[in-house]
């Protein structure tokens, strides 16, 4: 069991996105069977976030969900943007838009109850 975590940046997401898809694709090359979940836990806003959003993008046509837990009171209204709640799928550097959304961002805070 954790009982104390320490976590620092930069907050860097785009290799971490990229690596679990690849990790997805490898995967399913001998089980088509399995689906993928991501969980990230974060105290800090995105040092990366079109290289984050382009990896998003590329990972949103495989069988991988990923789930980003805020902790912290920072503000963290511009990793909103990655969850596509809003109706807005992923657009990448390039004009391609996410298959789907993949992304739900969640604040530790309301996980308490």
């Amino acid at each position: 069991m954790l009982c104390r975590i320490l976590l620092s940046g930069p907050t860097l997401f785009g290799r971490v996105v990229n690596k679990a898809a690849e990790i997805t694709v490898e995967t399913l090359k001998y089980n088509q069977s399995k689906y993928f979940v991501l969980f990230i836990i974060t105290d800090g806003v995105i040092t990366n976030m079109q290289e984050t959003i382009d990896a998003l993008m590329r990972a949103s046509g495989v069988s991988l969900s990923i789930l980003i837990v805020r902790v912290g009171s920072i503000d963290f209204s511009q990793m909103e943007v990655l969850d596509a709640d809003n109706g807005h799928l992923l657009e990448s550097s390039t004009g391609r838009v996410a298959a789907r959304d993949i992304v739900q961002f969640v604040p530790m805070r309301e996980l308490h109850s």
